[in-house]
This record gives structure tokens, sequence and C-alpha cells, in this order.
């Protein structure tokens, strides 16, 4: 009796470690696996309820986006627009009392800090009193269109009839959109322009590569 007892005992835990490694281990790691996939979608679905969020926010603010689009569109616009550029500086230069600005620009080309986008460097040079010359940088910055001056130069010049006048010349860059299927890094293709004789506007001719 004792035998048959212990040997009954040994085969209800062999039959229960069996149901366990087979039936219940197996389950255990299912829904283990189930839980991890739930987790899964449910972080997901806040990734993209947050996405959803922001798309919202951009639609109910699309029309001060596409405002904010056009102003930037305006200050680096799709062509180099040159001569537009040049008539700027002379309407500035002649607001600020100087009368006229010797505006020299260079071919059009990517700028070396490798954005995407294209670049005119010119050289401007002026020639007045200090505070003109003063009110002539500040408008300048002022100009409806993105300009990045690199070096301002300023001499006196005694000789000047009344006294002294201030001789300015600045190196600056203004930017404009690569052309379609040109790289950053290329060469794009140059706009031929003039500066201006004082008192003519500029022709507003179509430019290539814009």
């Amino acid at each position: 009796m004792r035998t048959r007892a212990i040997l009954t005992t040994v085969a209800v835990i062999v039959v229960l470690a069996l149901l366990f490694f087979f039936v219940v281990k197996p389950r255990q790691d299912e829904l283990a696996r189930v839980e991890a996939s739930i987790e899964q979608e449910e972080n997901r679905t806040i990734q993209l309820q947050a996405e959803l969020d922001r798309l919202r926010a951009l639609q109910d603010n699309a029309p001060e986006l596409e405002a904010r689009l056009t102003e930037v569109r305006q200050l680096v616009p799709r062509r180099d627009n040159v001569p537009n550029f040049i008539f700027q500086v002379q309407e500035a230069a002649n607001a600020a009392g100087l009368g006229f600005a010797a505006i020299a620009p260079e071919l059009p080309k990517p700028p070396p800090e490798g954005a995407p986008l294209a670049e005119v460097r010119l050289t401007i040079g002026a020639t007045g009193t200090y505070f003109p010359i003063q009110d002539f940088v500040r408008r300048l910055y002022r100009l409806d269109r993105a300009l990045r001056v690199d070096v301002i130069d300023l001499a006196l010049d005694e000789g000047a009839e009344g006294g002294f006048e201030v001789e300015l010349n600045l190196t600056a860059r203004i930017f404009f959109e690569l052309p379609e299927g040109a790289v950053a890094g290329t060469t794009t293709t140059p706009t031929p322009a003039t500066t201006p004789a004082p008192g003519e506007t500029p022709a507003a001719t179509p430019t290539p590569g814009g």
C-alpha cells in the first residue's frame, strides 16, 4: 500500500510537470507575447495620435503658414533677380541721401556653407558723410531680400569738398533657390547683371536657371 501511494504521488507529480511544460508554460509564453504586442500597439497608437494632432495643428495654421511661406519666397525667390536687387539698393542709397551706389555682382553659385540654396556675391560701394552711410547700411538690412553682409570696410576721404566723407565698401550675398535639377556644390547658370546708371531703372529681363 505504501509503495502504491508513493508511485501514485510520483505519477501525479510527473503528470503535473508534463501539463506545466507542455500546456501551461506555452500558454504563459503566448500570453507574454500577446501582452508585449498589445504594449507595442498602444505605443504606436500614442505616436499616431501625436502625429494626427500635429497634422491637425498644421491644418488649423495653414493660412498663417502660407502667409509665412509667401514672405520667405520674397526673401529667397526662385530666381536670382539681381536687377531688381540692384534697383532696391539704389533706392536705399537715394533714400539715405547718398545719391548713387556702385554695385558689382558676381556670377551665381552655391554658398560655401553647403546650404541647399544658390547665392550671388556683390560688392557695394558708396561715399557720403557718416550718418547717411549709417542710414544706408541700416536700409540694406531692411530690404525685402535675404542679405548677408560678410565684410564692411570704412575709410575717410579727407579730400572731399566741404570737409571729409566716408567711403563704404562692403561685400554681401543674396540668395535664391537652386534651379530645378541642380545639386548643391555645383555652379549654377550665370545671369548677366549690370549696375544701372543713377536714376535708371534696370530692366527686369528673364533669368535662366530660376
